[in-house]
């Protein structure tokens, strides 16, 4: 059929290009004219209006994947154009024509079902998490007497097909280091975790809102993913329940009163604080319920940094109870000797030194200040060549500072790429940096960046930031060059010595590699859990700084 005009409806966050590909390719010859959903938002009446007066060949909905659930509510926006016919697409190259009957044939069951189970967790959820927060009482200590064998790892977050990042590299490593330790361990997943390589059963959640809809959904999950626990843990009889917290997911404290297992809660951080601070909670006093309950249940709280820990302290949970086991990295696949040369190759920089950063550029990796960084870096150092691996909300401030300074020759970005290509692109790196800033709220940093061991496995010179946790793993002018947060002039200063000195590059690269090796891999990471049930157990051999990160 052919295509003179179409109106082009983007579902979900492809970005522009990807969408003007994708519809190109089903229909070569249109004039494409595509609705801005911001201005749908903020003009809705006006936007209408003008869909309304053009006529078009075709009204095209574009998604990432034609199989996904939203789908089955977003698809009547295509009513919305004046259109000959109406199409949904993907970025895959699937196509299907779109009508209203057999949409509300095909889909009409599922629809009425989803939108009763979130308006049930609208209407009970806050309600049935009181009655379950007055059931669950602070447990005494328990032991267990021997080692666990069989763990049931629960992670029940809603960030699907996620492929890179830190909490992906934090899920792979744990699942992997329990089981390097001997512990047989189930899987129990709203997704398919990359890099995990043990049985699992996954319960695709049905995704279809964003915000506070989205929380909703997640509140409604809570019923199949604790059923399928349960399922699971009746089959393979765990010894030990193990759970990533979740904002809006009760599910390990629910099987662990069912089965009188006991419960270890890994506490990466609040939800509730991020939420507060970073945005993106609206149904916060139900988080808040949540984040009590869980903590409330669990026999032991596995928490990644020294404030975490104090933090719960002084919220009234024993100490007792609360495990601190920084992150760790798989020393085996992150290595010095990994080869990057087809990675140098690609880059153009055989003989240049490279800088290199990995994140998702969000609200605390310091992109503010490695934004502010790299042009003053370039300006001293022409030569240099820049790697960033990630993505996220703030790469627009690194956009900008290179536009501005037209430096988007010298910096290579990849965007996110799968944890197994990790080893390969920090290995391409001479130097990497870790501009972490200060809390938004005035408070110690509180993380653990998995990004940081990593680094430090890879056996390269590292700049970071001089706080929290990150000034007790490494050491100053030993394993690395910290500097205070929020400054880029003083992180450019850090990089410039190092691209300077490639003797002092490969000093602190072999004690940063020996640290991680010594300290800090995913097997010890495991070791502690493994053993906390026995007995409260003494911290790691983290040292601590004397006074107050510069």
């Amino acid at each position: 059929m052919r295509v003179a005009s179409a109106l082009v409806i983007p579902l979900g966050e492809a970005s522009p290009r990807e969408v003007d590909a994708a519809v190109s390719r089903q229909f070569p010859d249109a004039r494409l004219t595509v609705l801005d959903r911001r201005q749908l938002r903020r003009r809705p009446f006006r936007t209408l209006g003008q869909l309304i007066a053009h006529q078009f060949d075709a009204a095209v909905l574009v998604a990432a994947d034609l199989a996904q659930p939203r789908l089955r509510l977003t698809s009547p926006v295509v009513m919305l154009a004046r259109a000959r016919s109406r199409w949904r697409i993907d970025l895959r190259g699937g196509r299907e024509r779109w009508s209203a009957g057999e949409h509300a044939a095909r889909e009409g069951g599922p629809v009425v079902r989803h939108l009763l189970a979130c308006g049930l967790a609208l209407a009970l959820g806050k309600p049935l998490l009181h009655v379950l927060d007055a059931a669950i009482h602070a447990r005494n200590e328990a032991c267990l007497p021997s080692r666990p064998r069989h763990v049931l790892y629960l992670r029940s977050q809603l960030w699907l097909g996620l492929a890179g990042g830190g909490s992906v590299a934090h899920t792979a490593g744990v699942v992997g280091g329990l089981a390097a330790a001997g512990a047989d361990v189930h899987v129990v997943a709203s997704d398919n975790l990359a890099g995990v390589a043990v049985a699992a059963d996954i319960v695709p959640p049905e995704v279809w809102f964003d915000g506070w809809a989205r929380e909703l959904e997640d509140l409604a999950y809570n019923v199949a993913f604790t059923l399928q626990a349960l399922r699971a843990a009746r089959r393979f009889k765990p010894d030990l329940i193990y759970q990533r917290h979740a904002a809006f997911n009760v599910s390990g404290a629910i099987a662990s009163r069912a089965l009188g297992v006991p419960l270890v809660l890994e506490f990466n951080s609040s939800e509730v604080w991020k939420g507060r601070y970073w945005g993106g909670l609206r149904l916060e006093r139900a988080a808040m319920l949540v984040e009590r309950i869980n903590l409330r249940a669990a026999d032991r709280i596995v928490v990644v940094s020294r404030a975490l820990r104090d933090g719960l302290v002084v919220s009234g949970v024993p100490a007792s109870r609360v495990v601190l086991n920084p992150n760790g990295v798989d020393t085996r696949l992150f290595r010095p000797d990994v080869d990057a040369r087809p990675i140098r190759q690609q880059l153009c920089a055989t003989s240049e030194v490279v800088v290199g950063f990995s994140g998702t550029f969000g609200a605390w990796h310091g992109i503010p200040t490695l934004a502010r960084a790299i042009p003053l870096v370039l300006e001293a150092r022409p030569d240099t060549r820049w790697l960033l691996l990630g993505d996220g909300p703030l790469r627009p401030l690194v956009d900008q500072a290179l536009a501005g300074n037209a430096l988007a020759d010298r910096v290579v970005q990849v965007g996110m790429r799968s944890h197994a290509e990790m080893p390969h692109y920090l290995a391409a790196s001479d130097v990497l940096v870790s501009p972490h800033g200060k809390q938004a709220d005035g408070r110690e940093f509180f993380g653990s960046p998995t990004k940081l061991y990593e680094y430090m496995a890879a056996g390269r010179a590292i700049v970071a930031s001089n706080l929290g946790q990150i000034a007790e793993v490494l050491t100053d002018e030993e394993s690395a060059l910290l500097v205070p947060p929020d400054d880029p002039e003083a992180l450019a200063r850090a990089i410039v010595r190092l691209i300077d000195d490639s003797c002092l590059r490969a000093r602190l690269g072999r004690a940063a590699r020996a640290a991680a090796e010594a300290r800090h891999t995913w097997r010890q990471n495991a070791e502690r859990v493994l053993t906390c049930m026995q007995a409260p157990l003494p911290e790691p051999a983290v040292p601590r700084r004397a006074g107050p990160p510069a």
